[in-house]
């Protein structure tokens, strides 16, 4: 069978699982018209949001689209308007898809949010279940989207290098999506809890806070339509550095160009969509659990072996007994993703001691509930970036070793690749991870819908422990994609290497290569990288400024959400003292007035940094040259990883803190009120900025193979 056609069948046979899990949970009952009229205001607000954002991220889509055609059109040797113009198109199809998986997600979880709520009226394991579709339908509907995107345009172009553009398309749009709506929900939901909880002392999601629509709403366009983008952008770009790197690989070997090595990363995205869907059966039929994370975790155990067996069997056909090294090296990638999602459980379960310890230094106030979940961040980073650091090494070294036995006869192209298919068998289980994901906002929503259509007490007591639920997915999957984008960081900057390389011997187009050229390439890759020397001024320069450009884009986030917070927290508070009889239950809150101003907020502050990531490699690279971009690239990864943990564990920490002692029956305490204070730093950390850093990562490795030909030559020599 050819491999294009079965990924391309994979992928329409996803797609079309998520239409009809959104069609089987559009068919279940919505409960009492309070539950409908609530839901109707969270879709109708969640719309507005995407629509209005949609049309902000096309406008600065069209004019960097331009930007790439001025870019190729400027240098006629390197292809002229022709490569850029498919370059261009590639980027524009990358963002329309992305923002397609965002509009998806978001969509899913509004059908799903008060069938949920519903369903707990006979259960916590059916709420659990619809919200498992739920989150399953966008789960498959993302990954297959990508897998259908990029096997649609190998099929038009049969060039990996042209990809580049599909993949940093998807990597604006997604970080414009996730942080978008991160600043819009953390101003909604800091504003609702600051002026609701800690002064007039009234419950989370309680009907009488006007911000609490717009929290609703945020759950949404942040962790849903922005989580979809995120993984969106994820599986696309090392999917493509991956092609680039066995393209190269199957021509040495091959002498010419073997499309069953280029297109194994997408057969095995293939075989992680089939394993994700027996994932998800499991799950949703899972009848009784002990722990609300218990059949979602079976899931993806049940995923993983499955996506293990499947990738053995691929490994199998495609390198033949020579394999086993890369296979070896996908399990080390897919034993690596499971672990770091486990570590989420262990820093920000319910039952982790991190998270009892901030609870307990609560009653001390609220600088050291801060200062503990902080540290518990901080520290959060070892096991990651420890469990990342030996599975790169491991993987290339199996990769090496497979070099040796193939004929390859390069040690480190092989290293590079085997790292490649560790990072495909991290990936295998992207789309259960997603439907984890989804859950944790579908659950969130549901649980305010009951609290503000004052839902029976079985029902709300029902939904408390899947809020929680929620955070700990919430934290598992995000640090799950920065787990793949650190493990895929050596592959992505090799890709950017060999690019430069291919542009500078005058090779343009990739697909046109043979052997001789491709041992030239190799040759040139290695001269390329020794002259990547720390006592090079440009490269010092791009060490420099990409380690400061997570921590500026993460300060830019974090204000961001401090002024929408502000704004909200003043209108709260008029609301609050002007309209009669509001906290007696007599008056009508302004909901839409806080809807408004998280929709303001985050449109027009989510621009200057995502400008700010966009234009620094490019502005960079004009004036010092394509060393500084790599340094860049390098420098921005090394600090943003560990940044990144700090944001999921510690927010994460903080919130299931504040959990723990509502479980505890201490609303209301001083305690609980240090906590939320807690909570409010926790949040923006969590869901703002940390979650935008690993597409932050891959957003500056697919635009510096984008912009190649602008960083050819620097201005200023050093």
């Amino acid at each position: 069978m050819d491999p294009l056609l079965f990924t391309i069948v994979v992928g329409l046979l996803g797609a079309v699982a998520s239409v009809l899990l959104i069609w089987f949970v559009e068919r279940l009952p919505k409960g009492p018209e309070s539950f409908a009229v609530i839901w109707r205001a969270i879709r109708e607000g969640s719309g507005a949001y995407l629509r209005r954002q949609f049309r902000t991220i096309a406008l600065i889509a069209a004019a960097i689209a331009v930007l790439i055609l001025g870019s190729f059109s400027i240098f006629p040797q390197l292809g002229g308007a022709t490569y850029g113009a498919a370059m261009a198109g590639s980027f524009l199809l990358g963002v329309t898809f992305s923002l397609t998986a965002a509009f998806i997600a978001m969509d899913a979880a509004t059908r799903a949010n008060v069938r949920t709520t519903y369903a707990a009226s006979r259960s916590s394991v059916d709420a659990l279940r619809v919200a498992t579709l739920g989150g399953a339908s966008l789960g498959l509907a993302v990954i297959a989207m990508s897998l259908l995107g990029l096997s649609l345009l190998y099929v038009a172009f049969r060039d990996p290098g042209l990809l580049a553009g599909f993949g940093f398309g998807a990597s604006l749009a997604a970080l414009f999506a996730q942080l978008g709506g991160g600043i819009y929900t953390k101003s909604a939901d800091i504003g609702a809890d600051l002026v609701g909880k800690v002064e007039a002392g009234i419950p989370e999601d309680d009907p009488r806070n006007p911000a609490v629509v717009a929290d609703l709403v945020g759950d949404n366009v942040g962790d849903e339509a922005g989580r979809g983008a995120d993984l969106f952008e994820s599986v696309t770009a090392e999917n493509l550095g991956g092609m680039i790197i066995a393209l190269v690989v199957s021509i040495i070997l091959f002498n010419g160009i073997n499309e069953l090595y280029v297109v194994t990363p997408l057969i095995i995205r293939a075989l992680g969509v089939i394993a994700t869907f027996v994932g998800i059966f499991w799950a949703a039929s899972r009848k009784s659990f002990k722990e609300a994370i218990g059949p979602l975790r079976e899931g993806l155990i049940v995923t993983s072996i499955l996506a293990a067996i499947l990738m053995y069997a691929a490994s199998w056909l495609i390198f033949g007994p020579q394999g086993l090294p890369l296979y070896a090296a996908m399990i080390i990638g897919l034993v690596a993703g499971v672990l770091i999602m486990f570590y989420s459980e262990y820093y920000t379960g319910l039952r982790s001691k991190y998270v009892s310890l901030i609870a307990q230094n609560s009653l001390s106030g609220p600088a050291l509930t801060t200062m503990t979940g902080i540290s518990t961040g901080m520290i959060s980073s070892l096991l990651p970036v420890v469990t990342v650091v030996i599975a790169i090494a491991l993987s290339f070294i199996l990769g090496s070793y497979w070099s040796s036995l193939s004929g390859l006869g390069d040690p480190l192209l092989g290293g590079i690749y085997g790292t490649t298919m560790a990072t495909m068998g991290m990936l295998s289980t992207a789309g259960f991870i997603l439907t984890m994901d989804g859950v944790g906002p579908i659950v969130d929503n549901a649980g305010g819908i009951a609290e503000m259509a004052n839902a029976e007490p079985t029902i709300r007591e029902r939904l408390e422990p899947l809020d929680a639920l929620g955070n700990t997915t919430k934290a598992l999957t995000k640090s799950y994609a920065m787990g793949s984008a650190a493990l895929a960081a050596l592959l992505l900057f090799q890709a950017f290497i060999l690019e430069v390389a291919r542009y500078m011997a005058g090779i343009f187009e990739l697909v046109a290569i043979g052997p001789e050229e491709a041992h030239g390439l190799l040759k040139s890759v290695g001269a390329l990288t020794t002259g990547l020397q720390l006592n090079s001024p440009a490269v010092v320069i791009g060490l420099f400024i990409g380690g400061m450009i997570p921590f500026l884009f993460s300060g830019q986030a974090m204000n961001a959400v401090a002024s929408g917070a502000y704004r909200m927290v003043e209108e709260v508070r008029r609301q609050f003292s002007t309209i009669p009889g509001i906290l007696d239950g007599t008056g009508r809150p302004e909901y839409g007035r806080c809807v408004d101003i998280s929709t303001s907020t985050a449109l027009r502050l989510m621009v200057a940094p995502t400008l700010t990531v966009t234009l620094s490699p490019i502005l960079l690279g004009m004036l010092l040259g394509w060393q500084a971009v790599g340094a860049l690239v390098l420098g921005a990864t090394i600090t943003a990883i560990p940044l990144a943990i700090l944001g999921f564990y510690g927010g994460a920490a903080m919130d299931n803190a504040k959990k723990l002692l509502e479980i505890g029956g201490k609303k209301g305490t001083d305690a609980h009120k240090a906590a939320v204070v807690g909570d409010t730093l926790g949040d923006p950390m969590k869901d703002t900025y940390a979650p935008s850093l690993h597409i932050l990562i891959k957003l500056l490795n697919t635009l510096s193979l984008v912009f190649i030909p602008l960083f050819m030559t620097g201005l200023i020599p050093l």
